[in-house]
């Protein structure tokens, strides 16, 4: 979708929504004499439309990890300061038999860099897109089929969901930030209120660009849904280039106060790149040395929540994930990074085979990086009726590091809020959380009209 396009879409919602809020046109004198005997097709829009417009503007301080996946932050060119306005409409059209809805965004953005050979530089730009839109038909009381650009989540995790075939990244770390939506088209059918089977398919990226060492393929899946009062299940098929995964998720209230829960997905081998001595000339390379294994490689998540009387929640995960490197990949993995970062500091085929060290280093295809993690998180609701809070500490057990993350919002009235968010990690820079990134805060205002 091009920039042109957006442009148009974005205004014409806009000028949609104006003329909704302010009543439409002036009604000519036949209309007006044509009032009572037919409604208009704008009167009928405006019954069936929705519209919530959130302005947002917010700013990012952040620090980029001095380690051999950034040399200098020459290879990912972090912004030391970041400063956004955004303007996020979100409009719908709910017919009886099709909806239609779409989720524009139009955005301004200054960066300024600190660190590396952009140092001192600044840069304005200016986005238009639609990060969703959808419409769906219901053929049915009880099946609906629908196609579009969704961030389509699922799973009672807060870490990653393991059964999402299709997002790694389940937005609860920082939901200021949109996830990308990605275009898929889907069949629902609802035999029983308790029941519930989706057929789901990727059919292009969208805006969720992809930047690990696989491309785009198109990923089928069939979700099984089972909903009671105290309990839930869901099981996820599906395939992507051959393999075939299996996703499960579910959750137990096991009182007022405590909830058990669990996600996993079990996959044969692994699509994701490893890293391997060899004769080339780094002395190794990041390989798919799994991809024809017939083995499983389960990655399993058990969470627990409990909340006290006073309304905060507790909330325990740990991750077991197979795919992660062992302690002697690792070990190769980190070498061959260093190497890497040397090479991408030279001239022509070295400097090129650096580059491609390190993209394929950042993102091998993995979920998480090593094997074994754990997280608790506490979070408050209307905290004097006007603070939410959340704070979680994310534990990688294989290498030592750690991840702090809080996430802080006050209401002002009906429409404007106040929100933050920060991120703080620990570990060396041979470490899951320390490779990139020292610390991120975002500090914004959000204004609903």
């Amino acid at each position: 979708m091009n920039d042109d396009f957006s442009r148009r879409m974005i205004s014409a919602v806009v000028f949609s929504l104006m003329v909704f809020s302010s009543g439409g046109w002036p009604p000519s004198a036949q209309a007006a004499d044509e009032k009572d005997a037919k409604p208009s097709i704008i009167r009928m829009i405006k019954e069936r439309a929705s519209a919530d417009i959130r302005l947002l503007t917010y700013g990012v301080i952040q620090e980029p990890a001095r380690s051999s996946q950034n040399p200098d932050n020459n290879f990912l060119q972090l912004p030391h300061y970041t400063a956004d306005l955004e303007l996020r409409p979100d409009v719908r059209l709910d017919g009886n038999i099709l909806e239609l809805s779409a989720k524009p965004r139009a955005k301004l953005a200054l960066r300024i860099w600190e660190e590396g050979s952009l140092s001192g530089r600044t840069c304005w730009k200016d986005e238009w897109y639609v990060n969703e839109w959808m419409m769906r038909l219901k053929v049915r009381e009880n099946l609906l089929i629908s196609y579009g650009r969704e961030n389509l989540q699922w799973g009672p995790s807060f870490l990653f969901s393991p059964s999402n075939p299709f997002f790694r990244d389940n937005g609860r770390s920082n939901p200021y930030m949109e996830v990308a939506g990605m275009d898929f088209s889907r069949l629902v059918w609802i035999p029983r209120n308790s029941w519930a089977m989706s057929l789901i398919v990727n059919t292009d990226e969208g805006r969720n660009k992809l930047i690990g060492p696989e491309t785009f393929e198109n990923t089928y899946a069939l979700k099984v849904d089972y909903m009671e009062r105290e309990y839930y299940a869901s099981v996820v098929f599906s395939r992507k280039a051959h393999k075939h995964t299996l996703g499960l998720f579910g959750g137990w209230t096991v009182s007022d106060a405590i909830l058990l829960y669990g996600e996993g997905s079990f996959m044969q081998g692994s699509n994701a790149l490893y890293p391997r001595n060899d004769g080339s000339y780094l002395g190794a390379s990041m390989q798919k040395v799994h991809r024809e294994d017939s083995g499983m490689k389960p990655i399993i998540l058990i969470g627990t929540s409990y909340t006290l009387e006073s309304s905060g929640t507790f909330s325990l995960e740990y991750v077991y994930n197979a795919e992660g490197y062992s302690r002697e990949e690792a070990d190769i993995y980190y070498e061959l990074r260093r190497k890497g970062a040397m090479a991408f500091n030279m001239q022509e085929m070295a400097g090129v085979l650096g580059k491609m060290t390190l993209w394929q280093t950042i993102d091998p295809g993995l979920r998480l990086l090593r094997k074994n993690f754990a997280m608790l998180q506490y979070t408050q609701s209307n905290i004097v009726n006007k603070i939410d809070l959340t704070v979680r500490w994310t534990q990688n057990f294989d290498d030592g590091s750690g991840q702090f993350l809080s996430l802080l919002s006050c209401s002002l009235g009906d429409h404007l809020e106040l929100f933050s968010s920060g991120m703080v990690h620990a570990g060396g820079q041979n470490t899951e959380f320390g490779s990139i990134m020292n610390y991120q805060f975002m500090f914004g205002i959000k204004y609903t009209f």
